[in-house]
């Protein structure tokens, strides 16, 4: 079986997502991020082929901020109760900063990967219908901390 997924990346596409069902799609898809300002630089996809909880929200989801101008990025995946993160290289003290519809994003310190992972992690995760962890990556567990820089910001 084949499978699409819905992508979303921008405030447009809650009514009318990106479909991607190739790998030149998800290709298509990165180079797009690469062009995206900064408040949309995470893309959120579900594939439309799995289905929904009772109350109508996806039981995965495969999330990617991209730094364009680094050409890196980073990757969230969730299925059921189980969230992982590609681990990559270590980008100093704090959280990896994106944004996803205008939201901050935040990624732990040591999830930047090349895009050829974004790649690999992505045309998997479309290959599989998200039935399991996509291949192409270093998975680490989500850290159950909060990933803010500095607890004492407070003013």
């Amino acid at each position: 079986m084949s499978y699409t997924a819905r992508a979303y990346y921008h405030d447009g596409h809650e009514d009318d997502p990106v479909v991607i069902a190739t790998a030149d799609d998800v290709r298509a898809l990165i180079d797009t991020m690469l062009e995206q300002p900064l408040q949309s630089s995470t893309v959120a996809l579900y594939i439309q082929e799995r289905p929904q909880h009772e109350i109508g929200v996806a039981d995965h989801e495969l999330r990617f901020g991209v730094l364009a101008e680094r050409k890196l990025g980073s990757i969230n995946y969730v299925n059921g109760l189980e969230a992982w993160y590609a681990r990559g290289v270590h980008d100093g003290d704090g959280p990896v900063r994106y944004q996803y519809m205008g939201n901050e994003e935040l990624f732990p310190a040591d999830s930047l990967v090349e895009l050829e992972v974004l790649f690999a992690v992505t045309t998997d995760f479309l290959a599989t219908g998200a039935e399991r962890r996509p291949e192409g990556a270093d998975w680490a567990p989500w850290p159950d901390d909060p990933l803010e820089e500095d607890a004492d910001d407070s003013f």
